[in-house]
This record gives structure tokens, C-alpha cells and sequence, in this order.
């Protein structure tokens, strides 16, 4: 994610994938991050958008991958680490998380990421999750 043209790490631009609360891109653009939802980006499927192509669209237009889906990074190891994409992912314990406790562990890993971005940390792969909705969230590199 580094030298291209017209990338500021201070305002990185995220995705917000369909595993995810679509609101919850809407609460953190309202504070000011450069976040949409994949819905925003390629509106509403029967069939959903499949996740090479989201790769593809977050390598084309410099942005940061935000997910649920622990199968991605099985999946789509090969596709992820040549496209040169960040990702960030949300471990949701038992497989759930409400929109209110997905925003509160975004609040809390997004300018973790753009801290990393900015001291030019070549990492680029993250895993968020927190314990319980009152526990302090962990934001932590993850290898793919």
C-alpha cells in the first residue's frame, strides 16, 4: 500500500465487508473516517458480492479491507498476499456481534491501523476482537 500515487496514511480508505453491519460504515463515516459498506460500493446482490472481487476492488482503489470471515484468509491467502491490500479482522466470539459492539471495536482498531500506517509499518494484516461488550478490544498483527 505504499508509493502510490495520492495515498495519505492519516486517511486511509476502508471496506467494510458484507459480514458486517452496513450501519456501522455509516456511524464512522459521521466521525469522519473514509469508510464505506460494501453495499454502498456495489449495492445490494441476491447472490452477495464474492470476496475476490472485493479484494480486487480494495487493491484498485487503495483501501483497507474490514471483515468477519476467518475463511478469507484460508481462501484467499494467495489473493490477499499478492494484491498488497491491509486487511483488518473482526473476531467475533461464538460467531456474533451486535452493530453497537462492531462499532465499538472498529472505534477502537481504527486508529490503531492508521497509526501503523502512518509510522510505516510494512504489516498490513490485523485480527480485532474483544472478550465481552465491556472488555478493552485487542488489535494485534495476524499473519495470512
Amino acid at each position: 500500500m505504499t508509493g502510490n500515487r495520492g495515498y495519505d496514511p492519516t486517511n486511509p480508505s476502508f471496506l467494510l465487508d458484507e459480514s458486517l453491519v452496513p450501519a456501522v460504515a455509516q456511524a464512522l463515516q459521521l466521525v469522519g473516517y473514509n469508510i464505506s459498506s460494501v453495499m454502498d460500493v456495489f449495492g445490494r446482490r441476491d447472490d452477495g458480492v464474492k470476496d475476490p472481487e472485493i479484494i480486487e476492488w480494495c487493491r484498485t482503489n487503495q483501501a483497507i479491507w474490514i471483515h468477519a470471515d476467518d475463511r478469507a484468509r484460508r481462501e484467499h491467502r494467495v489473493q490477499l498476499q499478492t494484491s498488497g491490500i491491509g486487511t483488518i479482522w473482526v473476531h467475533r466470539p461464538g460467531g456474533r456481534l451486535t452493530a453497537r459492539e462492531q462499532l465499538r471495536i472498529l472505534a477502537f482498531a481504527l486508529p490503531r491501523m492508521i497509526d501503523t500506517l502512518t509510522q510505516g509499518s510494512r504489516h498490513r494484516h490485523y485480527r480485532v476482537t474483544a472478550t465481552n461488550p465491556t472488555s478493552t478490544p485487542s488489535f494485534r498483527r495476524v499473519d495470512i
